[in-house]
Formats: structure tokens, sequence, C-alpha cells
């Protein structure tokens, strides 16, 4: 089984990477590999080699099936990444959740968003619908969560393409959509843009399904403690919408997050948990399999088949298969069902992070955690020599308690090496993916895990109990005319269900609260976790090369006399070359230095981040904030430094005090480590509390702080920065009029950077000389408003190119930089060429869009 799934990893990944053939042409080379096969025969490494290799086929085939091709009327086909007006019909799948933000101001109510999944089988016109297909990703403006899944529904709003990235190391949220049979994105602007649909009729299966979860989640959350009622729907149904994203940002840091979702670790105590309850109440040998593999593909269903859960799902029915017949199975062909399973399930859970650290977890702990007994079984022999038997016996012999506490401890010494063992094999694939790197999560495992464990089945018993409740209450109203007694019997027995569920309920509560003390008071440890650039792609694939190598020789050779001399070097070697990449493969990564001063004006919709970086390994932030959304700090910026290689700034120049120009430092203090931030002069006004506020916090975090006015330079290798604005004791009301205006140059090559300069600010940059020569690249003044970018300043500046740090326009509006496309001046805006990237030559400095040739 195992070199089947090699196959298909390797086949998906082909079509992936490559675009691959047409599905067509994967089958016609399947079969004949298959054919081939099966005509050498007689030769049976020829055949296998073949087979491995239709097998391959068959697998990107496969992929490209589900990834690439479309239906025929499906409506992807048809729209593009411009939302167009659209009015649709169909069945909503699921409702994903509701999210709020805060209001706009001090005062102004929360906004909500809706969130759910819409099969589409019609596209009206106005007048009639057209059968069309497609699924959508549907955002409304408010809240619909009374909208159900089975539901028949239609949608008036805007539909597109699923955004993907715009800016370096940025989550492709297109692909990770598109993985899951998504291509669509649905704005609706109104609640009552989601209406019934008078004519359809609820879907069956998805009804039932939706209705379940939706009654699950009601009798769960029934009399929990607030605070604990979203970590109890997370951990026990696998819905994290609700979580305070503080709580799920302290799990993320300490390494913990695969606690705070259904899992396979979940699957796995809730299987082991139905199995000794089934033995506790005499259940047969045989039925008792069959009821714990039936609960475990239920109970994955019910949370929803992520690959970690149907990875953990398959090898629990593999396992309990193997017993119901008295057969044997090795945990590797175990696991390689499971892996072929998941990928015909999902072929796309090649790439998924979680899936491919559900694996390695299982693979260390399958075939390293045996090997890490023997290690420390030999150490203490050496450290404590052979067990003595009369010890043992005296041992066996001490107080309960005594005893107790020793297995308890022998039992968390083993978690912890467990933990450890997990992590180490972990750490590469989690800094390249995640940028963390949390020892601490080692620690944490240790009363997490058994925490969330009794947390998790407590939550499962509560639910248990409620449906116990309302099968015997809809059972006794019926019975009450049969028999007294009966109908007596069956109230009590109710009454007792409810009191179980409330108990149940009660204990989960309490351990929930818990285990958000323990990981929030984690993450507040300094050098628990810290964040990383991580390993470069192909630095990491070659750890997990060396491991899977090291493991297979350390398996490898004859089992009863020992491995031969040339065997045992071997392994030395290959644990000793894991080991060392360590130094060069991570540690001594560094950040990329590039060959001349680069400047990357990054993609943020309405608001500015600017990244320079020297060919002297400098690098200087400009700006970093996007309206309304502190998170851009964190989904944008920090990975676009990441991608560089990056874990320190010298500088951030904050060009004046909007927040849509420096909300997202908080979260960019909390990644990197910055040497100075510096403003201009008046940044701090009293009408301004946030921004008083951010300087406040700067200050506690041990940054400091300058303020610069014009004129005055910094040399920065063979960089050059001056400050052209504002000149000092420079006194305006409007914050975007104080701009600091920075000129960045090299070899005669010059970025002008303007902020949201505009107005007297605007006039008083224009008084100065203009520029012995024109300037190479200007960055458009707040984001191309047409009050800021008068023709004067062009005729000022005389710019070659044009870059717009803006969101996409509304319909109908002019675009004020147009005009300049006449002057034979390259524009370009970030909301369509994405992150642009400024690259100085000795020809002059080179402009391209991260979205040029995607």
């Amino acid at each position: 089984m195992a070199p089947a799934l090699a196959a298909l990893i390797l086949g998906t990944i082909a079509d992936r990477a490559l675009g691959g053939p047409a599905t067509v042409a994967w089958g016609i080379a399947a079969a004949g590999l298959a054919a081939g096969s099966w005509i050498s025969s007689g030769r049976p490494r020829l055949a296998l080699a073949l087979l491995t290799a239709a097998i391959a086929a068959a697998g990107g085939g496969y992929h490209h099936l589900r990834w690439s091709d479309l239906a025929a009327d499906d409506l992807a086909a048809g729209v593009d990444d411009q939302p167009a007006p659209a009015w649709v019909r169909g069945h909503v799948e699921e409702v994903v959740g509701l999210r709020s933000r805060q209001g706009r101001a001090p005062g102004e109510p929360a906004r909500t968003r809706t969130r759910f999944i819409l099969r589409i089988e019609a596209v009206g016109d106005g007048s009639t619908f057209a059968p069309c297909s497609g699924r959508a990703d549907v955002s409304v403006q408010g809240d619909r969560t009374d909208l159900a899944a089975g539901q028949p529904v239609q949608a008036a709003g805007r539909i597109s393409r699923v955004a993907g990235p715009l800016n370096p190391g940025e989550f492709d949220r297109r692909a990770f959509l598109q993985a899951q049979g998504i291509r669509l994105a649905m704005a609706v602007d109104e609640p009552s843009g989601v209406m019934a649909d008078p004519d359809g009729a609820w879907s069956g299966g998805a009804g039932w399904l939706g209705a379940i979860r939706g009654w699950s989640r009601d009798r769960l959350v029934d009399g929990l403690d607030p605070r604990a009622a979203p970590l109890a729907t997370a951990l026990v149904l696998g819905r994290r919408d609700d979580i305070d994203p503080e709580v799920v940002d302290a799990f993320a840091r300490t390494g913990t997050t695969h606690l705070l979702a259904v899992s396979g670790l979940q699957l796995q105590v809730m299987a082991w948990a139905i199995g000794m309850g089934l033995v506790v109440i005499g259940v047969p040998r045989r039925l008792r399999y069959l009821l714990v593999a039936s609960a475990a593909a239920g109970y994955a269903l019910l949370v929803g088949c992520s690959p970690s859960v149907m990875r953990s799902m398959v090898m629990t029915v593999a396992f309990c298969a193997a017993l119901f017949a008295s057969r044997t199975t090795g945990p590797a062909d175990a696991l390689s069902l499971a892996g072929v399973l998941t990928i015909v399930g999902n072929p796309s859970s090649v790439f998924d992070i979680g899936c491919q650290l559900s694996f390695l977890a299982v693979g260390s702990l399958f075939w390293l955690m045996p090997a890490a007994g023997k290690v420390g079984e030999a150490l203490r022999l050496r450290a404590f020599g052979p067990p003595d038997p009369l010890d043992e016996l005296e041992d066996w012999h001490q107080a309960f308690g005594r005893r107790l506490s020793r297995w308890a401890g022998l039992q968390a010494m083993r978690l912890a090496a467990a933990s450890a063992i997990v992590w180490g094999v972990a750490a590469p694939l989690s800094a390249l993916r995640f940028h963390l790197v949390s020892p601490m999560g080692i620690l944490l495992n240790i009363p997490l895990v058994p925490m969330t464990s009794l947390a998790l089945l407590a939550g499962a018993f509560k639910l248990a109990m409620a449906a116990l409740a309302a099968l015997l209450a809809g059972v006794a109203s019926p019975a009450a005319w049969l028999a007294g007694p009966l109908a007596l019997a069956l109230g009590l027995a109710g009454r007792l269900a409810s009191v179980l569920e409330r108990l149940a309920g009660a204990a989960c509560g309490r351990m929930l609260r818990g285990v958000e003390v323990v990981a929030t008071r984690g993450a507040a440890i300094p050098w628990g976790t810290w964040y990383s650039p991580g390993p470069p792609a192909a630095s990491a694939a070659a750890f997990y090369a060396l491991l899977l190598a090291a493991v297979y020789l350390m398996h490898a050779g004859p089992k009863r006399d020992g491995p031969p001399a040339g065997l045992r070097w071997a392994r030395r070697v290959a644990w000793a070359l894991v080991v060392a990449w360590c130094v060069p493969g991570w540690w001594l990564a560094g950040p990329r230095r590039p060959a001349d001063l680069e400047a990357d004006v990054l993609a943020v919709g309405h608001g500015l981040a600017v990244v320079i970086a020297t060919p002297e390994g400098r690098t200087f932030l400009y700006d970093c904030g996007r309206m309304d959304d502190p998170g851009v700090g964190r989904r944008v910026i920090a990975p676009a430094l990441w991608a560089r290689g990056l874990s320190r700034l010298d500088a951030v120049y904050l060009s004046h005090a909007d927040n849509d120009h420096y909300n997202g430092l908080p979260e960019v203090l909390d990644r990197f480590a910055v040497g100075e931030v510096v403003v201009p002069e008046g940044f701090v006004g009293r009408d301004n509390p946030a921004a008083v506020e951010l300087m406040r916090e700067v200050g506690a975090r041990g940054v400091p702080v300058r303020e610069v006015v014009a004129p005055a330079s910094r040399p920065a290798g063979s960089t050059h920065i001056e400050v052209l604005h504002p000149p000092a004791g420079w006194d305006s009301d409007s914050d975007n009029a104080r701009s600091l205006v920075l000129d960045v140059s090299r070899h005669g090559r010059r970025l002008l950077l303007t902020g949201d300069l505009e107005q007297v600010g605007l006039a008083e940059l224009l008084s100065k000389p203009k520029p012995d020569r024109p300037i190479d690249v200007l960055l458009a003044p707040h984001h191309g408003a047409r009050a800021a970018n008068p023709p004067r300043l062009y005729d000022w500046a005389r710019p070659r190119v044009v870059v717009a740090s803006q969101k996409p326009p509304s319909a109908g509006v002019a675009d004020a930089l147009t005009p300049l496309e006449a002057r034979d001046i390259v524009l370009l805006r970030t909301w369509r060429a994405g992150a642009v990237s400024l690259r100085w030559t000795p020809a002059g400095v080179v402009a391209s869009g991260f979205l040029d040739g995607r």
C-alpha cells in the first residue's frame, strides 16, 4: 500500500506543479501503463514499475479532474476577478458562521458578517433563471444565522472569482477554497439580499446533516459558561468561528492549535472512550469493534471530514476491521490506507498543511517513539544499572496514592517524550508555513492533552445525555396512556439524563476555562515561542528526505541477530546528517540580500506599506496600515517580510497619524525586532487618542521613537534617505498635510514616498526647486485621490513610473490618475497589479507587479 500512496502523491504533485496534460491524456497514460504492466506479468520488477507509474498517472488525472476541470455549465467559467451583479438561486450547503467587527468610530454599532456556502443551480437575468452549476463562498453584511443547511434560497449581490494573493507570502485563499471545490465569491450588501426560494425544495441529505449539526451546537452550548462555549464548539464539533481571536493567537503562539479543533487526536480519544464503555457494559467483541468503527465514521461525518479527521477515522476503521476478523495490521499499512483514501476523498489534501502535520505526527509516533524508548531505557541502565527485583516488589507494596503518583509521573514523562518527538519532526514544516517556533508547546501539551481530552469526553457525554433526554421525552408522551409505571420510569430516566447533561456541561466548561488560562499564560512567556522566517522550502524538503532515510535505515536489517556493522554505521551517519541540517539548513539561512536596492509597495487596499531593502542588508518599512483592518500587519506585511527571510527591521517610518497608515504596527512589533520608529514632528496630537496610545505601546515595548523634520538625511550604506517634508515648526491642522515625504535614492535613481500629502503640505513640497532630473518612481499621494494629485505635481516631479496604493474603485467612479497614461507615464495600481516590486539596475528602476505573468 505504501508504494501506491507514494505514486499517488507524486502524480498529484506533478499535475499541480506542471499544470499537467488534460484529464483524458492522464487517463490514456494510466491505461497504457496498466496494460503494459499486465503484459509484463512474467517480469515482476518491470510489471511493478509500470503499475506504479500507472497509479501515478491515475493520481495526476484524478487531481486534474478535481482541481482544473469545470462542468460545461459551471458559472465560474464566465466570471473574472472583477465583481459583477448577479442573481442566483440554489441551496445552502453550510452556514460557516457570524463574524463581528468594531464600528468604524467610537459609539458606532459593531459590523457583522455572515458567511455560508451556496450550491448554485440557476442564474437569473431579471426575468427568468437559466440552469447552471457552481459553488460560492457568500458573505452577507448582517446577521443571517437563521439560514440552515439544505435550505433553498435566492441571493442578489456581486459575484466574482475568489480573490487570490496580491503579495509575496500572502495566504492563498483562492487555492484554499478551490481545493474544496469553491471557485466563486459572492458579496451581498444587505441581509435581505438572501431570501427563501419559494419554488425550491429542501435538500434532504444536507438538510438532515445541517439540522443535526445545529441541534448539537445548541445543546452543547446550552448552560455552558459563555466564555467556554466557543472553545467547546471548536473542540467537540469543529466550529471555530466564535472563538476570540486573542485566544486563537494564544494557542497558535504556543504550538497547541491542534487542541483547538477536532483532529485525529480527538477522534482517537472518542473512539477509545466508546470502546472502553462498551467493554464495561459487556458488549461482545465483534459487535464492539463494529460499533466503534461506526461511531468513528459517524463522528467524522458530523464534524466534517477534514484531512486529519479522515486519516484518524480510516485508521480506526482499519484497526477495528482487522480485530473484527481476528487479523493484525501494521501501522505502515493502516497509515498508507488512510493516505490513499484521504487523497481519494480530496487530492488537494496532499498540499494541506493540517494533513501533512497529521501524517507526520502519527508516523513519528509509530516509528520514532519506540526507538526513543529504547534509548531512554539504555541511558537509565547505564546510569542506575539493572532494576532490583526486591525494589520492584517494594514499590508494588507501597500505598495506592504513592503508586498512583508514580504512574502519573511516568505517563507525564511519556507524554513529554511524545510531544518532543512530534515537535522536533514538525518544527521545520511549522516554521516554513506558520513562521512560528514554539518549544513551549512541548511542556504545555503535558497538561493540555489530558485536559482537552476530558473536556471533549464531557462535551460528548453532554450531547449524548441531551439526545437521550429528548428521546425519552418523545417516548414518554405516547406511553403515558399505556402504563403509568412505564411513563413514570421514562420520566425519571429523562430527568436523570437532564441532570447528567448539566453536570457534564459544568465539568466541560470548567476544564475549558482551565485550558484557556494555561494557553494564554503560556503564550505570555517570552522564551516559549518566537517568530521566524523559517527555513527555505528546498531546505525543509532536504530535512524530511534525510529524516525518511534515517527512519528507513533504523528499521532495516535483520530483527533477531542485530544489524551488521555497515548498517549501524549508515544509521549513525544518517542521524548525524539530520541533526547537522539544523545549522546550514535553518539557522544560517539568514535574510535574502538583494544585489541592488529594492522596494516593494505592498497591496494593502486603502492603506500603505512599503518595504525598502538595501544591498548591505538593512531593511526599512514606510507605513504599515489599512483602513479598519489592523490585522494587515499579521496577514500581509509580516508574510512579505518573511518572504525576504527577515526577522528584523532597522526602522519603521510612519508618514502621519491616520490609522490606515499605522494600525498594523502592533502586529509587526509582535513578530519582528524593530530598531526605531521614525515619525514627523507633531505626529501625536491631542485630537488623536489612537496615535497617543500607539506611541505609548511602542515605548512600552522598548522601541525608541525619533521625530524628524526637513531637511534631514540618513545614509544607509550606499542608499541615501532624505526627508523633504515637513519642515521644522510646520503648523497645520491636517495630518495629511504633515505627511513625512522621503526621497530614497541610490546611484542617482530616486523613489519619492509621499504618504497622504495634500493641500498646504503639497504646496510646500512643490515650492521647492524642481528636481535636477526626473523622479524615477513616485508614490501617488493619498492613494491617488484627485485633490492630492494635481497636474502641477507631475510637472514638478516628471516621474517615469507612478505607483498608487489603492483599493478597487467603485463602479462609475472616475480615476484621477488615468490621464497620466497619456503623458507616457507608467501607472501601476496595487489593486490591479498586486504588490509592486521596484529593482534598481544600472539602466534604471525596473517596476513589476506581483500578478505579472500569474
